[in-house]
């Protein structure tokens, strides 16, 4: 069979101005003009793409401070390894954050700066004699509170922040767990059993990481059940809280709770396909808006609540 170029002579076209308009210039980018501060630089840029979004998502924040609505942050272990702790614990102190989930590896990342002051990187040559996963004193840290927390009947996220308030640790100003324990923020952590390091330390029981790690998705359910017309915003996580997240709101709902009108956001520059699907379509359903911002998150999440602080002005209390 011999095949022939197709002849676009008879091509039908169709006016530009019987086309959809999807943007005026009115959304277009300006040049920055040096020295004119942060709220002119956010003016500059355009109301497109990621942009767009991030604007729209700084708009849902602002209106669920206002109202008293919740706003709840789920994060991965790359939000605090990427250096983002104190700004968090400015934003429970400024009462913006009104709810917290962390996945075992952002515990981790928390404690050990608590400990340190700084994020420590295993080396691939570590990996050979089996101390790739494993440092001692933020295991015992861990599991110690962890032990003692669940003859109480409390979560991890309890367990850990209690502790800390009692130690005389150097850093804990830079620890988000710390902090939202001090200021009374519900934190649910929720352990990968072989994924997370402290899971399997020597000090570790599993009896105390299960009892107290169903606690936490109990917590995190309650928090989803008061998340209508709030912010939930997953950080730097695309398998773990995910589908956590989608779990607490389905558990929530089973027992006759009403979620609606959720704004949701992945913030992630390689979010997986499931992670956009269960937070930024799932998750806002029904009558809720998801929003996926794909760039880094050591960017734009310091640029999104800097909008935000800049936004609510002198409504912060």
């Amino acid at each position: 069979m011999t095949i022939k170029p197709l002849s676009f002579s008879k091509l039908k076209t169709v006016p530009l101005a019987q086309r959809q308009v999807d943007t005026d210039s009115k959304d277009f980018g300006a040049p920055y003009q040096p020295g004119s501060g942060f709220d002119n630089f956010l003016c500059s840029l355009p109301n497109l793409g990621c942009a767009g979004d991030l604007f729209r998502l700084r708009d849902a924040i602002t209106q669920a401070y206002r109202n008293k609505h919740a706003i709840i942050l789920a994060c991965g272990s790359h939000v605090l390894d990427s250096g983002l702790g104190p700004l968090i614990c400015r934003l429970i102190e400024q009462k913006i954050v009104s709810g917290l989930a962390l996945t075992g590896a952002a515990l981790e990342q928390d404690v050990e700066i608590a400990i340190s002051g700084r994020t420590v990187t295993a080396r691939e040559r570590e990996l050979n004699d089996g101390n790739y996963f494993m440092t001692e004193e933020t295991g015992c840290f861990i599991n110690d509170a962890i032990n003692f927390g669940t003859l109480e009947h409390w979560g991890i996220g309890k367990s850990i922040g209690k502790h800390l308030q009692e130690s005389e640790l150097e850093h804990l100003d830079h620890s988000v767990v710390a902090t939202a324990s001090r200021y009374g923020i519900p934190v649910s952590v929720h352990p990968a059993i072989g994924a997370d390091a402290f899971c399997f330390h020597p000090a570790s029981h599993g009896e105390a990481i299960g009892a107290s790690g169903i606690i936490d998705f109990r917590l995190l359910a309650g928090m989803m059940a008061a998340s209508s017309h709030g912010v939930v915003i997953n950080i730097a996580s695309s398998v773990v809280m995910p589908r956590v997240l989608l779990q607490a709101v389905d558990a929530a709902r089973n027992v006759g709770k009403t979620i609606e009108s959720v704004t949701t956001a992945v913030i992630d520059p390689a979010a997986s396909t499931s992670a956009i699907t269960d937070v930024v379509t799932r998750l806002s359903l029904p009558n809720g808006a998801g929003f996926w911002l794909s760039g880094p998150d050591e960017i734009l999440v310091p640029l999104l609540f800097a909008s935000v602080l800049e936004a609510l002005g002198e409504d912060i209390t």
